[in-house]
């Protein structure tokens, strides 16, 4: 038994979620370690109070045994969410600028160190999600006038063009299929449009031999 066609083209959430893993966060360590050869990556030599970047993986890992604090990214604060929901309401045909693995991190951060969040992480929470949704609608209505209108679907993140992915191609095969018939039409209109110019040559041809 194959897998549905909607697997088979998208990432699984487990996949997107480990490559969102992969991103460097800064830590602020709560005692020194020494560094480490992990499996793909290897762990800095971390001293206490001394911000550091490491991967978020590893940076949640730390933060779960309380050997660290994670600064939270300039881009998951109250303010920066607003102006970038102000921004989507304003352009229709264009996407806010945003991390590519913008939805995974900060599901991360806030399942994992809500504590280090400067602004209440409940508001956090709420501006992700109403730009969630208003990215989604605007990504669908401009795949559907795909042959009406353009929009930049370049500005979406990993996530999102994976959850819409199987939308694309349904429209894709439906704008395929149309475009399919209209040639077949078109090709059997040939003929009788060629049948028909001819009558209208023979019947201009016998207007002129009845002048003469």
């Amino acid at each position: 038994m194959s897998l549905p066609k909607s697997y088979q083209q998208n990432f699984s959430p487990q996949e997107i979620n480990f490559l969102a893993e992969q991103e460097l966060v800064t830590v602020i360590p709560r005692y020194s370690m020494n560094g480490a050869q992990l499996i793909g990556a290897k762990m800095p030599k971390l001293r206490a109070l001394n911000r550091e970047q490491i991967p978020l993986w590893l940076a949640t890992l730390l933060k779960k045994q309380e050997k660290c604090n994670i600064v939270v990214p300039e881009w998951l604060s109250v303010e920066y969410l607003r102006v970038r929901y102000d921004e989507e309401i304003k352009y229709p045909s264009k996407f806010s600028n945003l991390p590519w693995h913008w939805l995974p991190i900060a599901k991360k951060l806030l399942d994992y160190a809500s504590d280090d969040f400067i602004d209440p992480p409940h508001e956090i929470r709420s501006l992700l999600q109403d730009l969630r949704e208003v990215r989604l609608v605007k990504a669908r209505k401009g795949i559907r006038e795909l042959n009406h209108v353009y929009i930049q679907l370049d500005g979406l993140s990993l996530m999102e063009i994976n959850e819409i992915r199987p939308f694309i191609l349904e429209v894709m095969d439906q704008l395929r299929k149309m475009n399919d018939s209209l040639k077949v039409k078109a090709e059997e209109e040939m003929p009788r449009q060629a049948a028909a110019q001819m009558d209208r040559d023979e019947d201009s041809d016998d207007d002129i031999y009845q002048k003469e």
